[in-house]
C-alpha cells in the first residue's frame, strides 16, 4: 500500500486523480451536511385551505402546518422566534428589506422600502395573482387598509407569481384592479424577497411594528380575526391614547371556504391526484387520456380524451374532458385562451361558460358544501392550469 508521501507525488502529477479526489471531498461533505435537503427546504410546501408559495412558491394544499423554510442568513435567522399562526405577539428581529423589482401602485414607480415607514404599523403581504386562497385573503387585507390606514397601518404587497404569464407587469396591474388593490405591490420575479423571509406559501403575511420588528407570522389562509387582533394590539402599543375603529371581524359575504373544502389541484402537478389511465395511443404531442371506470376519490381528477401535456398547463384537444371530485360549495378553473367549458354536474345539470382571456378562476359550480364530481369538456384553445374550490 503507497504511503502517504508516495500519494502526494502520485497527486502531483496526475490533474486528474486531483480532481477525482476533490469531487470525492465535496460528496462526502455534501452528504455528512445533509446539503440535498437543506435545499430541499426551498421547494413550496403550498398553503392548507381553512380546514385542510428562491423556489416559485405555491397554493397547493399541505398535509403538515406550514413552517418557515429552514435556510438561513443573518438577515433573517430571527423569525424563527415567530410561530406561524400564533395567537401572541413576539419579537422576531429586524424585518429583511424588500428586495429589486418593479414596483406598482406607486407615484412613477418609485420603490417602497420599509425604512422609510418606520413609525407606521406595517403588514407585508405576499399574494400570487392567480391564487384563489390569495384572492379571498386580499378582502382582508385590502379592508384592513381601509379601515386602519388613519391609525397608522401601512400595507406593502409582494407578488410571488406562481405561472410565467404572472411575470408580466401589465397582467399584474390588471390582477391588482380586479382585486381593489391600491396599496404599493412589488412584483417579486425572482423571489429574493419571498427567499428572504423564509416562505414558499401563498398567502402569508408578517406584521411589522413600529422600530421595524417582525411581532406575527401567518402562512396560508385562514386566521384573518386572530391576525386583526394582533394588528390592532400594535397599533394600539403604537399611540394608547387614540381610539381605534371598530374591529372588521369576519367578513359576511359567504366566501371563505368551509372546514374541509378541498385544496387546489395543479393538473400539470399530477402526483398523488390523478386517477386516470394513459392509453397506448400518442398523437403527435398529444397524448390520449381515457376517464377510469372505478369510483373517483375526493381531491382527485382524471382525464379523457387528447391532451398536450405540459410542465405548467395542459391543452385540451377538441371534446376532451377533465373529470374533478372534491368537496366545498363552489368549484373554480384556472383556465385562459378562447373557447367553451361545458361543465356536468353528478346529478346530470349542465352549464356553458364561454372564455375570452387572459387565465384567471372562473367560477365553473356553485352549490350547497358537500361532495361532488364534475365532468368538464373543452372546445377551442384553451389551456387548462388548475382546479381551486371554495
Amino acid at each position: 500500500m503507497p504511503g502517504p508521501r508516495d500519494l502526494i507525488a502520485r497527486l502531483r502529477r496526475s490533474p486528474r486523480l486531483l480532481g477525482a479526489l476533490a469531487v470525492a471531498v465535496v460528496l462526502v461533505a455534501a452528504a455528512t451536511l445533509d446539503v440535498p435537503g437543506r435545499l430541499a427546504g426551498l421547494a413550496p410546501t403550498g398553503t392548507p385551505t381553512t380546514g385542510a408559495s428562491s423556489a416559485t412558491p405555491s397554493s397547493a394544499p399541505s398535509t403538515q402546518a406550514p413552517r418557515l423554510v429552514a435556510l438561513t442568513n443573518a438577515d433573517n435567522r430571527l423569525l424563527d422566534r415567530c410561530t406561524p399562526g400564533s395567537d401572541r405577539l413576539a419579537r422576531c428581529g429586524p424585518a429583511p428589506a424588500l428586495g429589486e423589482g418593479t414596483w406598482l401602485n406607486t407615484p412613477g414607480g418609485d420603490t417602497t422600502s420599509l425604512d422609510d415607514l418606520r413609525g407606521s404599523v406595517v403588514l407585508v403581504d405576499f399574494f400570487s395573482g392567480s391564487c384563489l386562497s390569495c384572492r379571498r385573503a386580499a378582502r382582508y387585507v385590502t379592508a384592513w387598509q381601509r379601515t386602519y390606514a388613519d391609525a397608522g397601518l401601512q400595507v406593502v404587497g409582494v407578488h410571488s407569481p406562481e405561472r410565467a404569464y404572472e411575470k408580466d407587469d401589465r397582467w399584474l396591474a390588471r390582477a391588482l384592479d380586479d382585486l381593489a388593490i391600491t396599496f404599493p405591490v412589488l412584483q417579486d420575479q425572482g423571489y429574493a424577497t419571498l427567499t428572504d423571509y423564509r416562505t414558499q406559501v401563498l398567502p402569508s403575511t408578517y406584521l411589522v411594528d413600529v422600530s421595524g420588528t417582525v411581532r406575527a407570522i401567518s402562512l396560508g389562509e385562514g386566521g384573518a380575526e386572530r391576525t386583526e387582533r394582533l394588528l390592532r394590539q400594535l397599533l394600539q402599543d403604537r399611540d394608547p391614547d387614540a381610539p381605534l375603529p371598530a374591529p372588521i371581524g369576519a367578513l359576511d359575504d359567504g366566501e371563505d371556504p368551509e372546514p374541509g373544502t378541498t385544496g387546489q389541484i395543479d393538473l400539470a402537478d399530477s402526483r398523488g391526484t390523478r386517477v386516470d389511465s394513459e392509453s397506448d395511443t400518442v398523437v403527435g404531442d398529444d397524448t390520449r387520456f381515457r376517464l377510469p371506470s372505478t369510483a373517483q376519490p375526493d381531491g382527485t381528477f382524471s382525464l379523457g380524451g387528447l391532451w398536450t401535456t405540459g410542465t405548467e398547463y395542459l391543452v385540451p384537444r377538441d371534446r376532451a374532458v377533465a373529470r374533478v371530485s372534491y368537496r366545498g360549495r363552489a368549484a373554480y378553473q384556472l383556465v385562459g385562451g378562447s373557447g367553451t367549458l361545458t361543465v356536468t354536474t353528478s346529478s346530470g345539470m349542465t352549464r356553458r361558460i364561454v372564455v375570452d382571456g387572459d387565465p384567471e378562476p372562473r367560477q365553473v359550480h356553485v352549490a350547497p358544501f358537500g361532495p361532488e364530481i364534475l365532468t368538464v369538456r373543452y372546445d377551442g384553445d384553451l389551456r387548462v392550469y388548475a382546479f381551486s374550490f371554495g
